[in-house]
């Protein structure tokens, strides 16, 4: 099928009014909650000037669903009927499209400069529009297509403020009612898409500077990488060069136990930020260890475990032989409960034998 796209004037470039999402293999059913049924297949929206409506699109192939990762020279777009919007498509524009966990698109646009979602209200049973807010450029991101997690994600919006210097962040389970200040620019910006990568999400525009240029680059932070069934060992291998960048290990052990944890340490170069995180339910933690580098620095080490009601064996980490410790966190509750009657083990931060500790 051949689109015609809306081309709207930014600064002195353009973009197509045409957005691309991970959707459900069918809209409206849930299926087992799985991240591959939620958000395992293509779909675009589109502005259709012609027939002056929002139309929706899935990529299929011989009648059925297209699984993302599949041969796309088999696939091609089918249209699924959709509400119209409100307004009419002529004063609409920056459209963006996202799924949410109910297998329901969610829509975001500009108009007038303000800036609109319609997304499923399962109360009512029909789509339902929020806003208006003063605001430009509105860009939604699904987060479980970052982290791979659907039961805690949400649908993120990202907008500027009408006066291009500011980009704040509204949240679905919000309503999209609270706006979230996330950056501030010394000059107006565009904001284009927000792209998508493991773990990671950008943000990407221009500013009014370079207005053709890829000025506007904003990165998330790591989400976790979680681990759902019992581990016995976790461990993350050294490189023989170069640098460790963000290493998250998320553990939610409830009743099962954790056997070891363990980072090597690089032959050379650095640690980059490093967060081990365990949520030890009731039982407890046989050891953790960080071992430290032959040479070079460790950037940010945070380790922070829940106990629940019970003890902590040894938590260390070991200093290294040359260097310094630029900043190494350890938190232990002690606040709740069971540490009235129980005790806590050891816990040691072990000096460099050179160097100094920058923070601790």
């Amino acid at each position: 099928m051949k689109f015609e796209p809306r081309m709207s004037r930014r600064g002195k470039g353009y973009f197509a009014e045409i957005s691309l999402a991970r959707g459900p293999r069918v809209i409206a059913s849930t299926g087992g909650g799985t991240f591959e049924e939620l958000f395992g297949y293509a779909w675009l929206a589109l502005l259709d000037l012609r027939e002056r409506r929002l139309r929706l699109f899935q990529a299929q192939a011989g009648g059925a669903p297209w699984a993302i990762g599949g041969d796309p020279s088999a696939a091609e777009w089918v249209e699924t009927p959709v509400p119209d919007l409100v307004h009419p498509v002529r004063e609409v524009r920056h459209l963006s499209l996202a799924f949410d966990q109910a297998a329901r698109h969610v829509v975001a646009y500009e108009r007038e400069g303000e800036v609109w979602v319609r997304q499923w209200d399962p109360v009512r049973g029909e789509y339902v529009m929020r806003g208006p807010w003063p605001g430009v450029d509105p860009v939604l991101v699904m987060d479980a297509t970052v982290g791979y997690h659907v039961p805690d994600s949400d649908v993120l919006l990202f907008h500027l403020t009408p006066d291009r210097k500011s980009l704040v962040m509204r949240v679905q389970r919000e309503l999209y009612a609270n706006a979230h200040t996330v950056e501030t620019f010394a000059e107006e910006a565009m904001l284009d898409q927000g792209v998508v990568l493991p773990y990671q999400f950008e943000l990407l525009g221009s500013f009014a500077s370079d207005p053709d240029g890829t000025g506007l680059v904003l990165r998330s932070d790591i989400y976790p990488v979680r681990a759902e069934e019992v581990l016995g060992v976790a461990q993350v291998a050294a490189p023989t060069s170069g640098v460790y960048w963000p290493v998250v290990v998320v553990q939610d052990l409830g009743g099962e136990s954790l056997g070891t944890a363990q980072v090597s340490a690089p032959a050379s170069g650095l640690y980059l930020p490093l967060v081990v995180i365990e949520n030890l339910g009731v039982e407890s933690l046989g050891t953790a260890q960080v071992s430290a580098p032959a040479s070079g620095d460790y950037h940010p080490v945070v380790v922070a475990r829940d106990l629940g009601a019970e003890t902590l064996a040894a938590a260390q980490v070991a200093a290294p032989s040359t260097g310094i410790y630029t900043l190494v966190v350890v938190v232990v509750d002690l606040t709740q409960s069971p540490y009235g009657v129980d005790a806590l083990g050891t816990a040691q931060v072990s000096a460099p034998t050179g160097g100094s500790y920058v923070a601790a």
